[in-house]
């Protein structure tokens, strides 16, 4: 039962360690294979634009300069948030699903590319590419290069809350048992 003290305590530093140490990865490979061409508006600008300019946030409202270049605050402050959600899920099917760790965590990676990039955020109509803007970005609408950077950001992302779980299963000398982590 994941509803007792040490596991709730797993759950909850697993969520924070894995939360953070999985955005600085996603942020990271983003830079190394940015996703979108330059200056195209990314799916999460988009959505702050939509969803909290009525409130004085939009995507640029939180930027700020770190040794000459402009950081985008709100989409980097979106992209941990989700990390944190996203990784609680994890952590939290893993109790009850174990086959989410497959290949170490790369399946949830794929999965997520697969609902989020491939079907939500278009369905959301967040999504025309630049390079093609008379098509929504379904996930066969996308090229190569944006189809290879966020399924292979998701991948190293998934793996990094992976690692991180299993750091956290270790300070608590939490053995896996039968693919379980709870008992």
């Amino acid at each position: 039962m994941i509803w007792n003290r040490i596991n709730v305590r797993i759950l909850a530093l697993g969520t924070l360690v894995a939360g953070f140490i999985s955005s600085l990865v996603k942020w990271g490979s983003e830079v190394n294979m940015p996703p979108r061409i330059a200056g195209e508006i990314s799916p999460p600008a988009a959505h702050i634009n939509a969803w909290l300019k009525p409130f004085g946030i939009d995507a640029h409202s939180l930027d700020y300069i770190y040794q000459g270049t402009t950081i985008s605050g709100a989409v980097t402050l979106y992209h941990w948030f989700f990390s944190f959600i996203f990784a609680f899920v994890y952590i939290f099917l893993a109790a009850y699903f174990p086959k989410i760790r497959t290949f170490y965590g790369a399946l949830y990676g794929i999965v997520i590319t697969v609902v989020m990039h491939g079907f939500l955020i278009p369905a959301l109509g967040f999504r025309y590419p630049a390079y093609d803007s008379n098509v929504k970005g379904w996930l066969w609408n996308l090229n190569t290069y944006e189809l290879t950077s966020e399924m292979l950001g998701h991948i190293y992302w998934a793996f990094s809350i992976e690692v991180s779980f299993v750091f956290v299963l270790a300070l608590f000398a939490k053995p896996i048992k039968n693919n379980l982590w709870v008992r």
